[in-house]
């Protein structure tokens, strides 16, 4: 079976049943913030997609050892991403990350404009790029083959041979809106998501549904660096205005198991 691996880098916010998106057009930002030469990202369009249905299925230990070491694995379906999904922080599995404390919690991204929960823990490497949070992708398959091989493998250490099952299943109705320049290249999305988590009732008690809505404004694959702060940075103010509030969630996962206020 066939993975590939992408960098995440985005920032979330919340907000209520009644904000609505902003116009995003025409945002724009220079990667030297004193006004010097650099790379101009500037939205000359946006595409806003009908809405999709998205339901993931998230796996981890029962006492959550994945989402401890701020890893998620799960199985989506609907979107044009469905399939398995492994998400890790920027240095190797097993490692810890100038994103975490000491509890294992990822810690917000916060600059002296960007003030959004970064969950790419976007830190700056050596060369001045972004370091986001990597996603490793695999085929759908079946749903009763399990989790692939290849993923499992990636986590082992973490594991320590202990099983992994469905902890809880997040339904997810995601308006997306892509920004692209005037060559029609995708800059970023921001996705509106109302989500529904639904966690499993222990010895026969009533399933725990908890529900919220949030909008998450993320980079398009090779957009990075102080150009790519820069473009969130503009984003986040027009959102910021909408009613949009930075969110101190670390994942869907987490809200929905509770573990943070919904």
């Amino acid at each position: 079976m066939s993975t590939n691996e992408q960098t995440e880098i985005e920032r979330k916010y919340d907000v209520d049943e009644e904000a609505v998106v902003p116009d995003l057009a025409r945002v724009s930002s220079v990667a030297d913030p004193a006004g010097g030469a650099g790379s101009v990202l500037e939205v000359a369009r946006v595409e806003r997609s009908a809405p999709a249905h998205l339901r993931a299925v998230y796996h981890d230990t029962e006492d959550h050892l994945l989402l401890g070491s701020r890893i998620t694995l799960r199985r989506r379906t609907g979107g044009h991403d469905e399939g398995w999904h492994l998400k890790l922080p920027p240095a190797a599995a097993g490692s810890a990350s100038s994103g975490e404390d000491s509890s294992g919690q990822e810690m917000s991204s916060e600059t002296s404009q960007g003030t959004g929960t970064d969950h790419s823990t976007a830190a700056s490497a050596s060369d001045g790029s972004t370091r986001g949070r990597r996603e490793v992708h695999a085929p759908l398959g079946s749903e009763d083959e399990g989790v692939p091989a290849e993923l499992l493998a990636r986590v082992e250490e973490q594991l320590g041979g202990r099983t992994v099952a469905p902890v809880i299943v997040l339904e997810t109705t995601r308006t997306a809106t892509t920004l692209r320049d005037r060559e029609g290249a995708p800059l970023a999305e921001l996705a509106d998501d109302v989500v529904t988590a639904t966690v499993s009732g222990r010895e026969g008690a009533e399933p725990v549904v908890r529900r919220w809505r949030e909008w998450e404004a993320e980079l398009a694959p090779g957009v990075d660096g102080p150009s790519g702060d820069a473009l969130l940075d503009a984003i986040e103010t027009r959102l910021l205005a909408a009613g949009a509030v930075p969110s101190t969630s670390r994942s869907k996962l987490a809200r929905g198991l509770g573990a943070e206020p919904a």
